[in-house]
């Protein structure tokens, strides 16, 4: 197991992390805010332009980070716990559950005000759905970011049912147990991705059995360069740029899960010495901090920003580019209010209701680094 830092914090991880939640946003405002390339007239198609779109099309790149890190930070204490026989279900359930449902509600308030204000019509049930997680599943999403929320939450239901059996001495937990994953593998094998439960195990693997090694975050990068191209040409669908018939999209994602996970358990072994690595290592935890919640409740924002007159623009000028900036800009202020009211007040929640149970049976402190 890692152990260059303490369980509370990794150099850089709350960098990649807050830079994940920002690359989201820039991808989304500007999808939301311009047309795609193909409808640039052509004096627009330059190559600053061009480099501006591809740097603002990997959204679904830094959800792969997001599953890393979650496997990576959850996945690889809950392992831990379970080899230091620590593991407690109890406490894990708090601990996820106030995690994920408090910038969730937070969220929803906003979701609700945008999709109502521009038209967007989903029922009751449909609401309810995304806040169990069950978008994709048996509901369609209520916004957009939520897709990824899913996957995260029944990664952290599995792993919860996997120790539980593991742990549990009781033949009818064990049944419990056993029907939990019984239901996680039947929902990854025919509503969600398996290929992304694979990742989030990846991440969680490479928590373990990991030496500082040079060349080995080398040869990771050069795999990530490689990936995030092969990914870009082959594995992007686009309505005006034809794809390439060649199939190896969910190779080149895996090849750049892989790499992202040799490059995380990697990077924290970097110390920041300088007072500049320092300031911005500093500053990804600043950013980390409500990340979360700018992840959640961007996209909202953004529909209520388009419906009160942000233009969707067909041009690249002074004009447009203020619009996106702007934008960007009121989305992270409208989120670190939002975080100050709710997700800040998460470990505040935790250890309400760890007192509260505590008065019937002692619940030990459990906090793995959250993902978001």
């Amino acid at each position: 197991m890692l152990k260059n830092k303490s369980a509370e914090h990794y150099y850089w991880l709350d960098l990649f992390r807050g830079l994940a939640s920002l690359i989201v946003v820039t991808t989304h405002c500007r999808t939301m805010l311009f047309v795609e390339y193909g409808l640039l007239p052509p004096e627009d198609k330059t190559t600053q332009n061009l480099i501006f779109f591809s740097v603002t099309r990997v959204a679904h790149e830094a959800v792969l980070l997001f599953f890393v890190l979650s496997g990576f930070l959850v996945g690889g204490k809950v392992i831990q716990r379970l080899r230091a026989g620590t593991f407690d279900l109890k406490s894990y359930t708090l601990d996820r559950t106030v995690r994920i449902m408090l910038p969730l509600l937070s969220a929803f308030i906003i979701i609700l005000i945008s999709n109502t204000v521009t038209g967007q019509q989903f029922s009751v049930i449909d609401y309810l759905g995304n806040l169990l997680s069950l978008q994709g599943i048996l509901v369609p999403w209520v916004s957009g970011p939520l897709w990824s929320l899913a996957y995260e939450v029944w990664f952290y239901v599995l792993m919860g049912a996997v120790a539980w059996l593991l742990t549990t001495s009781k033949e009818t937990n064990k049944y419990a147990a056993f029907a939990i994953v019984f239901v996680n593998l039947v929902i990854f094998s025919y509503y969600l991705k398996p290929e992304l439960l694979f990742v989030w195990v990846l991440g969680a693997v490479s928590c373990f059995y990991a030496k500082k090694n040079n060349v080995l975050l080398f040869a990771s990068v050069c795999l990530f360069t490689v990936s995030m191209v092969a990914f870009q040409l082959w594995g992007k669908a686009s309505r005006t740029l034809e794809k390439s018939d060649l199939n190896i999209e969910i190779v080149a994602e895996l090849c750049l899960a892989l790499s992202m996970c040799v490059i995380v358990q990697q990077v924290i072994y970097r110390v920041p010495k300088n007072k500049l690595t320092i300031l911005i290592n500093k500053m990804g935890t600043k950013l980390a901090d409500f990340s979360y919640t700018l992840y959640l409740t961007h996209l909202p924002i953004v529909y209520l920003l388009i419906h009160f007159g942000f233009p969707k623009s067909k041009t690249i000028d002074a004009v447009s580019i203020s619009y996106y900036i702007a934008a960007i800009v009121i989305v992270i202020i409208c989120a670190y209010l939002i975080y100050l009211v709710f997700e800040k007040r998460t470990k505040y929640v935790k250890d309400v209701l760890r007192s509260k149970m505590s008065s019937r049976k002692r619940i030990p402190v459990q906090e793995p680094q959250a993902t978001y």
